[in-house]
């Protein structure tokens, strides 16, 4: 079995076959508010000097967040090469390549000395089991320097009523899609909150979109846990 957070040969075609549709296919389903959610925190945020963008998709929110914060360079990276070929055109296109590093794979891609003011996982860490989860947090944890951010968002099934139960039976059908479609090893919505706070890392703002649904939020290091 592979370490996770290692790009998955089968989840790497499945998000191919996605590439050209990936940001029409989730504007139609959430008018948008997957976006806004990325983006909403943005101006929370202290200046950054590097980050690191992982699952960045096809660079929608990469070319926004490089575009708000002039100064900072980014690491980008996802598993699908159809994705990350989408992202050096949009890039092309607004005169910022120079600005970001795109790679292809997983966490095997990350140096095991690189460290990052910021860290951003946007409707990345879905797509692990809570064992995996852990794992996952700890080694991007492990590259973000005492001090430095985190920002998160990915939906939320929280709730009771009709609304928690809408919520979960959305997020149901999204895992059934990727899951045939991408392969995808999680069938639900792992703990982030309880992974968050076991690495150490505390929240700073937190935001909600389409009544729940989505939910975005800063998180920092403390000073006192050192980076590796």
């Amino acid at each position: 079995m592979s370490p996770p957070g290692t790009a998955s040969p089968r989840a790497a075609r499945g998000f191919d076959r996605l590439a050209p549709v990936y940001d029409a296919l989730a504007t139609a389903a959430f008018a948008g508010r997957i976006h806004a959610s990325q983006i909403a925190l943005l101006p929370r945020l202290p200046p950054v000097r590097r980050a690191l963008v992982m699952g960045g998709g096809a660079g929608r929110f990469l070319a926004a967040f490089l575009g708000h914060d002039p100064q900072a360079r980014a690491v980008s990276i996802d598993l699908s090469p159809g994705m990350t070929r989408r992202t050096a055109v949009r890039l092309g296109a607004q005169g910022l390549s120079d600005r970001a590093e795109l790679r292809t794979g997983g966490l095997e891609a990350l140096g095991p000395d690189e460290r990052f003011d910021l860290v951003v996982t946007h409707c990345f860490l879905d797509l692990f089991t809570d064992p995996a989860l852990e794992a996952v947090i700890d080694a991007l944890s492990h590259c973000l320097e005492p001090g430095g951010h985190w920002l998160f968002s990915d939906f939320d099934v929280t709730g009771t009523g009709v609304a928690g139960l809408a919520r979960r039976s959305i997020v149901a059908m999204l895992y059934q899609f990727f899951r045939a479609t991408c392969a995808i090893e999680a069938n639900r919505l792992p703990g982030f909150d309880r992974a968050f706070e076991r690495a150490g890392l505390k929240h700073v703002a937190e935001a909600h979109f389409c009544g729940g649904l989505l939910r975005a939020a800063i998180l920092r290091k403390p000073e006192g846990i050192p980076a590796g």
